[in-house]
């Protein structure tokens, strides 16, 4: 479940939101954040999260994690940047929205960078940035160049497990 929910809710996030900023503005974000309030509230959930860390609370700090990429999606779909991206006088719009989006997505990635650090360092190849650190949750990447949205992350099936499972038990020493 927790791989559907990072790569249905969170990688989503990035794949709905890089395409208009390629598509409307070159691969470049907004220079002035849509929903400073917004973005202030995924910020300051960073508190909480860290203190979970210490605490060795992980599964805490998933739930929280993925309650904000739901809310982020939700932002995401209320704002609705595909129908405005057919109105060449909503673009500016679009292009802020889908910054937003990148931001909470950066964000998130951050927060999980303790348990997936192979996923936030193809992240910070997509967003184009320096090795991510706890103190970039504070301030939003604004009017910044991304690459083009690759594959992050693949959804792994039931069945993929079971394989994976079965095949290192095979390699198991036989009892004696």
């Amino acid at each position: 479940r927790v791989n559907s929910d990072l790569v249905g809710k969170l990688v989503n996030i990035a794949s709905r939101c890089a395409g208009f900023i390629h598509k409307l503005n070159n691969g470049k974000m907004a220079a002035d954040l849509m929903n400073g309030k917004l973005f202030s509230e995924f910020s300051e959930a960073g508190n909480e999260i860290c203190t979970n860390y210490e605490k060795r609370n992980y599964a805490q700090n998933i739930r929280i994690i993925m309650a904000l990429a739901d809310r982020a999606n939700q932002y995401i779909d209320e704002q609705k940047p595909w129908i405005k991206a057919k109105q060449p006088d909503e673009y500016k719009k679009v292009i802020g929205i889908c910054s937003l989006g990148l931001n909470f997505f950066r964000l998130l990635v951050i927060y999980l960078k303790p348990v997936l650090p192979s996923l936030t360092e193809r992240v910070e190849i997509f967003l184009n940035v320096k090795p991510l650190i706890w103190e970039d949750t504070k301030y939003p990447l604004l009017d910044h160049t991304i690459e083009p949205f690759k594959n992050l992350m693949q959804r792994i099936e039931n069945d993929q497990i079971e394989a994976i499972v079965n095949e290192s038990l095979n390699q198991l020493p036989a009892d004696q």
